[in-house]
């Protein structure tokens, strides 16, 4: 059969850059209540043990109700709506919805063909929720909280979004918010000086470790930096937008340039590769790309190890994913030879 495709193919995207504290904070209460993730981020996980145990009993019951129902994805959404500067803005932004227009915004966004869907669960049509859970049926967690959007008292979970965010920013992110708020600044120069020099595709391969091709549909990559849930970069739909909330550089984490410091992601590249077993990870995937299922059975290993090395291996830009698929980078070991030599001539 002869076919003439007069179809829109997408080529590319546009990269969006956006940084705060508000992002950081809500991120935060992501990461505290998914503890399975502990033992997976740079602090060990006694240290977030630790920090939990040491909460107020007022937050511990708030994120207990957010692990419960993962309201930190409703607030990521919320936080999508405008520029806020602060978490008093946010408030007061929450605190003025209509109750419908509140639960259309906090309902997951699954895709444009849902939209009409998500508009009439959010006024109380049952079959249209329904639609929703069965669009989403294999989603972690996404069913439940359409469930419970369509019929939690909203007066309460309004009180929620206040006190888990107030409790959150007071009892951690307040104490190192300067901090924070200068990584995340250095982070945002650091990829506005890449947009100049790399295409969108090579600034997501980067920063994220995701070798995001265009798709239909999608018109905009929003990068958003975060330091807490380092090395994990988190995806996430928007509408025409797809999110990565993405681990800061290391390069980002210090403010004075030592010319003894070797560069960081020289130093993260061989780190990566300084172990046997991440060796061999390397050595399957440049053979063919595999999926992590394979990988854990090649390698004789449990799933989480392997994960974890996938995830090391990604952050040093070696290893990328495409949707369950995880590939060698074109780019690896390009360039190792000129980083030594430039930082053995720095002075």
């Amino acid at each position: 059969m002869n076919l003439l495709n007069t179809s829109f193919e997408r080529k590319s995207y546009e990269v969006e850059l956006k940084h705060s504290i508000i992002f950081e904070c809500v991120l935060g209460i992501a990461m505290i209540t998914y503890p399975k993730l502990h033992n997976q981020l740079e602090k060990p996980k006694q240290e977030w043990d630790h920090i939990r145990y040491n909460l107020s009993e007022s937050l511990t019951a708030e994120l207990q109700y957010c692990q419960e129902h993962n309201t930190w994805k409703m607030l990521l959404q919320l936080l999508h709506e405008e520029n806020f500067s602060s978490l008093k803005d946010l408030h007061g932004f929450i605190d003025d919805l209509p109750d419908q227009h509140l639960k259309y915004l906090i309902l997951p966004y699954l895709d444009q063909t849902q939209d009409e869907n998500r508009l009439k669960a959010s006024n109380g049509d049952a079959e249209s929720e329904n639609e929703m859970i069965l669009a989403c049926k294999e989603h972690a967690f996404f069913p439940q909280m359409i469930h419970f959007i369509c019929r939690c008292d909203l007066k309460e979970l309004r009180n929620h979004f206040k006190q888990v965010t107030i409790g959150w920013y007071r009892e951690f992110i307040q104490k190192q918010e300067l901090e924070i708020r200068s990584i995340l600044e250095r982070d945002q120069k650091e990829k506005e000086h890449w947009l100049k020099n790399q295409s969108p595709q090579e600034i997501v391969l980067h920063a994220a470790g995701v070798d995001y091709k265009p798709e239909p549909g999608i018109t905009k990559v929003l990068l958003i930096p975060h330091h807490i849930y380092r090395p994990w970069t988190i995806q996430a739909n928007l509408e025409e937008t797809k999110v990565f909330y993405y681990p800061v550089s290391n390069n980002s984490l210090n403010e004075t340039a030592d010319p003894y410091e070797p560069p960081a992601q020289l130093v993260q590249r061989f780190k990566a590769i300084g172990d046997e077993k991440r060796l061999r990870i390397v050595k399957l995937l440049s053979e063919k790309e595999r999926t992590l299922k394979e990988l854990t059975a090649l390698l004789g290993m449990g799933k989480t190890t392997v994960h974890h090395h996938l995830s090391l291996l990604r952050s040093a830009g070696i290893v990328k994913v495409t949707g369950a698929y995880y590939s060698v980078t074109e780019q690896a070991f390009r360039g190792i030879e000129t980083q030594i030599e430039n930082y053995l001539e720095r002075s």
